[in-house]
């Protein structure tokens, strides 16, 4: 029997290019690594400890202090690329921040290829697109952070996984030296967290199959006897960092063994999820609502890697929005499954919305650009002003021509038609990657100014009198500020040019307090700064009596 089907229904064959994925993944990972300073949160303790390494250290440290924020692995391998790459190749803090990246790179093919194994062919381009697409997974990737070590080691647990039924040998090396880079990483409760998990699967039919039993074997084997290597160096070669180490930062978010800490953090993380995983968590919810996931062994795998993460989250007692990357490998993972099958109407809907949300912050972009280099709108040009005055306007020509390339790109990409839920998808990606390259290439200056402490010490340094200054180059002076301050002694180390004396004798003496704070009586205020529009942070430097040194 004849039947009829109208045209704009007929499934319209496409051809897979993955070189498009390639070109999009290559332009998503580098708007924002290069040319700014140091950026808060991060940035400072993490480079300081880079550039401690310098020395000969295999310890990093911050000022002579052991430094645990950050994976010792990340903090090794940005110090390597520094190396590899500084001078000739970029400047010390993109060269730091080429470690972001390459984990980043490494936990995007980890995710695609369990994608792939999974869910069967062209669904690793999937997950990676769902991965592209989340907004939380810029800060992470393109700035100098621990986290994207915990990405890659997440991903290569997950790659494991995806492995087990089909390579003997590069399953358990991936799964077991997931857990190992964890360890490192994420802290011991996460880290045992996982490997539970691994266990707990044999509870499902799903995954009660001969390969996975040697898989889990063979990661045990690997893992058991690597992870404490870490502790057991640490503890031998420096008995006061492993007692650091083992007091506040053994369990990862949860402190360490003399410090556990919880609390109930579940609506501070649903809230965020929100944005953070945006489009992986709605395209998660459609599968699950779409197909029966805990048939499945990676239905399996996704439900309870997302309980168990949903648990720690819970008791997590820091609200920290990058710990939400624990969910992101499963979440896309389900996201990518029945993609392929989403209704027209939900992924015209995500493809119009992507357009018109990225479209229009575009716009607003490069009106902001126009505004806080050459004065019109004037409004806007006022407000640029206001929120960033230590900018000066500048146009240099390589950033220009990024931006200028990739919106046509953008342009080109939303005007395909027969639009179904991968293709919506690339979209939203294509412009997600579209908002961070003219942020970070329009906007960069106009960012580096208001977030670097780089125009501060600069003030400072130019509003000395000419004769305090004289007597600072010649060590006549010196400026005196407490050990305890870390993160206002990395700025002037980093951007000053007088060295800081930590407790020092000295007449003169930098504190860190919010503008405006009265001076001890005796005292005389020489200068005082902040950022923009800071209300918190300030500085101040003070002309101290001898009785107060």
């Amino acid at each position: 029997m004849l039947t009829y089907t109208p045209p704009e229904s007929r499934s319209v064959p496409t051809r897979e290019k993955p070189w498009l994925l390639l070109l999009l993944a290559f332009a998503w990972l580098w708007p924002g690594v290069f040319s700014h300073d140091l950026w808060n949160p991060a940035e400072p303790q993490i480079f300081t400890a880079v550039e401690g390494l310098g020395g000969g250290g295999w310890l990093p440290q911050v000022f002579g202090r052991p430094f645990f924020d950050a994976s010792p692995v990340y903090v090794w391998t940005a110090a390597l690329f520094e190396r590899l790459l500084s001078p000739w190749a970029a400047d010390t803090y993109p060269a730091a921040r080429f470690a972001s990246v390459a984990f980043t790179a490494l936990g995007l093919a980890c995710c695609g290829m369990a994608g792939y194994r999974f869910l069967g062919r062209h669904h690793g381009r999937s997950v990676v697109l769902i991965l592209l697409g989340s907004v939380g997974m810029l800060p992470m990737a393109h700035l100098m952070s621990g986290m994207s070590v915990v990405f890659a080691a997440l991903s290569m647990v997950l790659g494991g996984f995806a492995l087990s039924q089909h390579r003997a040998v590069a399953a358990p090396l991936l799964l077991g030296g997931g857990w190992v880079l964890l360890s490192l990483s994420g802290g011991l409760v996460l880290t045992a967290a996982m490997m539970l998990l691994a266990l707990a699967l044999l509870f499902s039919r799903q995954w009660r199959f001969r390969r996975y039993y040697v898989t889990l074997v063979g990661a045990l084997v690997l893992a058991l006897p690597l992870i404490p290597v870490y502790p057991l160096v640490l503890r031998y070669a420096e008995p006061e960092a492993f007692a650091v180490w083992r007091s506040a930062y053994a369990l990862g978010a949860f402190g360490g063994f003399d410090t556990v800490q919880m609390a109930f953090s579940l609506p501070y993380y649903l809230k965020n999820l929100l944005w953070f995983a945006l489009p992986a968590w709605p395209l998660a919810v459609w599968t699950a609502c779409r197909s029966r996931i805990a048939d499945t062994r990676w239905g399996v795998l996704a439900l309870a890697w997302l309980v168990v993460a949903a648990v720690l989250l819970s008791l997590s007692p820091h609200r920290f929005q990058d710990h939400l990357i624990w969910l992101m490998p499963p979440l896309a993972l389900a996201g990518a499954a029945q993609l392929d099958g989403l209704r027209r109407g939900a992924a015209a809907f995500i493809n119009w919305f992507g357009i018109a949300a990225f479209g229009l912050f575009a716009v607003f972009l490069w009106t902001g650009f126009f505004a806080m280099n050459f004065g019109w709108p004037e409004k806007l040009a006022e407000r640029s002003r206001y929120f960033s005055p230590y900018y000066i306007p500048e146009i240099d020509l390589m950033p220009m021509l990024v931006a200028l390339s990739f919106t046509p790109l953008w342009l080109w990409a939303i005007t395909r038609k027969h639009i179904r839920g991968r293709q919506a998808v690339t979209n939203w990606a294509a412009g997600v990657t579209l908002a961070w390259a003219l942020l970070m290439t329009l906007f960069l200056p106009w960012l580096d100014a208001a977030k670097s402490h780089a125009p501060v010490v600069r003030q400072m340094e130019a509003a000395l009198p000419p004769a305090l200054q004289r007597q600072l180059s010649d060590g006549r002076a010196c400026v005196a500020v407490s050990s305890a301050d870390i993160r206002m002694r990395i700025f002037w180390k980093q951007y000053g040019s007088i060295p800081l004396v930590p407790e020092g004798n000295c007449r003169y003496r930098l504190v860190h307090t919010p503008k405006g704070t009265p001076v001890p009586q005796g005292s005389v205020l020489v200068w005082e700064g902040a950022r923009p529009r800071n209300k918190v942070e300030g500085f101040a430097l003070w002309d101290i009596k001898p009785e107060m040194r």
